[in-house]
């Protein structure tokens, strides 16, 4: 009975419970792990074997690896025999996947109770390529030509699977098609190689337009990744060699205006063929055939310190034949230098001497491809916005250096200038002050300073050759000094000179010793100014009491009296003697007013 139930579940066709589940599809990339998941369900707890096997090319099963009651063995011979291990959980555990692996695998289950059941998984290996390799053809690219011509070929090595390659021109893709045609094509071929990697290479076709002299071109490879994406990879970018005709040529100078002398200026010729024309640069000459420029079949002359002489004409030429007879080639160029000559400077030598208080005139002038304006500078100060300058009456300061500027506004930049030298002489001016110094003491440190000024600058010496002196010099003033200690029987007679060619003099000091002054005691002090006061006001009082005096006498008619004795009174005796009473009495009054007392009055007379 139990022989027949076996013979039973092992019919085709019968209805068995093992069901088993296995993923659609595995996507791993190469040199990866990869595992293939099975998952049995019976209706019951029986035993059960396993066996994974894979279909080769010819669609026969080649076992792998099998488990049975708890111990799973590899078979041997296969590419596997190293790398596969059933888990625990049924899974096929594949190390290092290889491109070869990829294929359908089987997982079969068994059991003696309630048959089998089975099902496949696809392994699918990714690998990326290397970066596309470009190869750009060198020649040049006729715009003229009817037909595409041959670009450049994007190869790219070692992807599985196969990737596509895209060609763009600046990063916009070309939608170039795999059909020959005479505007834009690409062709593509795809190798296998012994490692079961794919090489793939496609070829760009392209009629060039002359635009297409500064597009940039490149390819990009593009490969599936495990999951549904994709990823590129791009090459590096190149240029075409195009060749076209010259169309249009322009002649310019740069700077292109305001150029002065001194300037660097460049002849700049351009065609826009390419490759570029050579090119012909001449001066033009009148009647004269043009004066060929040096150095300019590459269309650039460049003039270092451009001169007033290379003012004129110009002419450019580009040469090139392919060119139509319509295409002007040839441009012309009017080139301005503007200039400044010389300024000259009255009075003409560079320097000039002139004495002290005396009178100096300037003047400059200066002309040019415009009017200049004129100005008087010393240093950076500006003394005169015309062409002349006056100083008068001469000091030592007005030396130095006047700079005459011709600056022409119009034209910036456009500047000459030229110096002159003023020299002021004169004699030694010494410094009398401080010549009377006053010593504490026998034995006290004294120094002596002795400071003049002139042009040339003057030379001090001191009287007495043993004191050592020190000097400073600053512009034309010059400063010594000497120190010692005092001495009243040697160091009384002490002088400087300052000299120069022009003049010498000479300063003399007077050294003495300090004397304090006597101070007497306070209540003296306060004793005899109380009695000047005294003495002042008295005196004021009588002076008050003698004009008072005075005045009366005139009122009453006295003082014709007093004028009437100098009168002779000789030849009458009553005269006479009214006279000597008259002394008498003025006599007394006098004595009155000046002692303060007396027996006659102004009435009285």
């Amino acid at each position: 009975m139990e022989a027949l139930l076996l013979i039973i579940a092992l019919l085709p066709g019968c209805l068995c419970a093992v069901t088993v589940s296995v993923p659609p599809k595995v996507e791993i990339e190469i040199g990866q792990e990869a595992i293939l998941k099975c998952t049995p369900k019976f209706s019951g707890s029986p035993k059960y074997s396993i066996e994974w096997s894979l279909l080769d090319q010819e669609g026969s099963r080649v076992r792998i690896a099998t488990y049975n009651d708890g111990s799973t063995s590899v078979d041997h011979g296969t590419d596997f025999t190293s790398r596969v291990a059933i888990r625990s959980d049924n899974s096929l555990v594949i190390k290092d996947v290889r491109v070869k692996d990829e294929g359908t695998f089987i997982c079969r289950v068994t059991s003696a109770s309630e048959g089998s059941g089975e099902g496949s998984t696809e392994l699918k290996v990714y690998v990326t390529p290397a970066a596309p390799e470009l190869t750009v053809n060198a020649q040049l690219l006729s715009i003229t030509e009817v037909i595409a011509s041959e670009v450049g070929t994007c190869i790219s090595r070692n992807s599985y699977p196969a990737p596509t390659i895209e060609w763009y021109r600046n990063q916009e893709p070309l939608n170039a098609k795999n059909e020959k045609g005479t505007e834009l094509y690409a062709t593509s071929r795809t190798t296998t190689e012994a490692s079961g990697l794919y090489t793939v290479s496609s070829t760009l076709f392209l009629k060039p337009q002359k635009e297409d002299v500064d597009a940039v071109f490149s390819c990009k490879a593009i490969f599936p990744l495990p999951g549904g994406h994709t990823s590129q990879m791009e090459s590096k970018v190149f240029k075409l060699n195009l060749h076209y005709y010259t169309e249009n040529v322009s002649f310019m100078s740069s700077p292109n205006d305001l150029i002065k002398e001194g300037d660097t200026v460049t002849l700049r010729c351009e065609g826009d063929g390419n490759p570029a024309p050579t090119y012909l640069m001449q001066k033009m000459k009148e009647n004269a055939e043009g004066e060929e420029l040096p150095s300019g079949s590459d269309g650039v002359y460049v003039f270092q310190n451009i001169s007033r002489h290379n003012s004129g004409s110009y002419r450019c030429e580009a040469l090139d034949f392919d060119s139509p007879e319509d295409v002007e080639l040839v441009k012309h160029l009017n080139l301005f230098v503007h200039y400044l000559n010389p300024v000259t400077v009255i009075p003409g030598e560079e320097e000039v001497k002139r004495s002290l208080k005396e009178d100096v005139q300037l003047f400059c002038s200066c002309d040019g491809s415009e009017k200049p304006n004129l100005i008087w500078k010393k240093g950076n100060v500006v003394l005169s916005e015309t062409s002349r300058y006056r100083l008068k009456d001469l000091s030592y300061s007005d030396s130095g250096v006047y700079t005459c500027e011709a600056n022409v506004p119009s034209v910036p930049g456009l500047h000459k200038e030229q110096n002159i030298t003023i020299v002021v002489e004169g004699p030694p001016e010494l410094d009398m002050e401080n010549h009377q110094v006053e010593v504490e003491a026998e034995g006290h440190p004294v120094t002596l300073s002795c400071k003049a000024k002139g042009n040339p600058v003057p030379k001090i010496t001191w009287n007495q050759p043993d004191l050592k002196a020190s000097e400073s010099v600053s512009d034309l003033e010059v400063v010594s000094e000497v120190s010692f200690k005092f001495n009243s029987k040697t160091m009384n007679d002490i002088s400087c000179s300052a000299e120069n060619h022009l003049g010498m003099k000479k300063k003399e000091f007077v050294l003495s010793l300090y004397v304090a002054p006597s101070i007497a005691p306070a209540e003296e002090q306060k004793g005899g100014s109380s009695t000047a006061i005294i003495a002042v006001v008295v005196c004021v009082l009588l002076l008050l009491l003698v004009v008072a005096l005075f005045y009366f006498l005139q009122k009453k008619g006295k003082l014709a009296c007093g004028r009437s004795e100098k009168q002779p009174l000789a030849q009458d005796p009553a005269s006479a003697e009214l006279a000597v009473e008259l002394k008498s009495e003025k006599r007394n009054d006098q004595r009155g007013l000046l002692g303060g007392g007396g027996g006659g009055t102004a009435a009285e007379c």
